[in-house]
């Protein structure tokens, strides 16, 4: 799943929940929260250096909106996340999970041409889009 698809048939189709991991949690997000920090620079920090899509990378720097927006209870591995400048806390940038026999990457990362231009960004959805088909993850994809 790429960067807005977590908004997809919102409400409207309850397992797709299950199928995200998270999902937006709308439009009006209620009192204290917000859908994602001002676009701007933010470092995406690997959590799971041994997991296959991950294995080998390095933090890196990207501008892009830093989603803080994601609800769900469905059970997902965070393999990246970012720290917002606005509270402080850390949000998932990426994750993974399985529904039925099936396999979900979700990155939030995306939100134009410059933030899917940076070179993390590109591996990372190489690597998450690998994974997903059943296949392994190899370092290196080109530029």
């Amino acid at each position: 799943m790429v960067h807005f698809a977590c908004g997809a048939w919102h409400g409207e189709w309850p397992e797709f929940g299950n199928l995200a991991g998270r999902v937006w949690f709308g439009p009006d997000p209620g009192p204290g929260k917000r859908q994602h920090d001002p676009y701007g620079p933010f470092r995406v920090e690997l959590l799971k250096g041994d997991h296959a899509i991950t294995r080998g990378m390095a933090d890196f720097d990207t501008q892009d909106e830093l989603y803080t927006c994601l609800v769900g209870d469905y059970p997902i591995e965070v393999i990246a996340q970012a720290k917002s400048k606005l509270d402080g806390k850390d949000y998932p940038m990426a994750f993974v999970s399985r529904f039925g026999t099936g396999r979900t990457f979700h990155c939030v990362l995306g939100h134009d041409v410059k933030a899917l231009s940076v070179p993390g960004v590109q591996e990372l959805y190489r690597r998450g889009c690998a994974w997903a088909a059943g296949l392994e993850p190899v370092a290196g994809g080109g530029k």
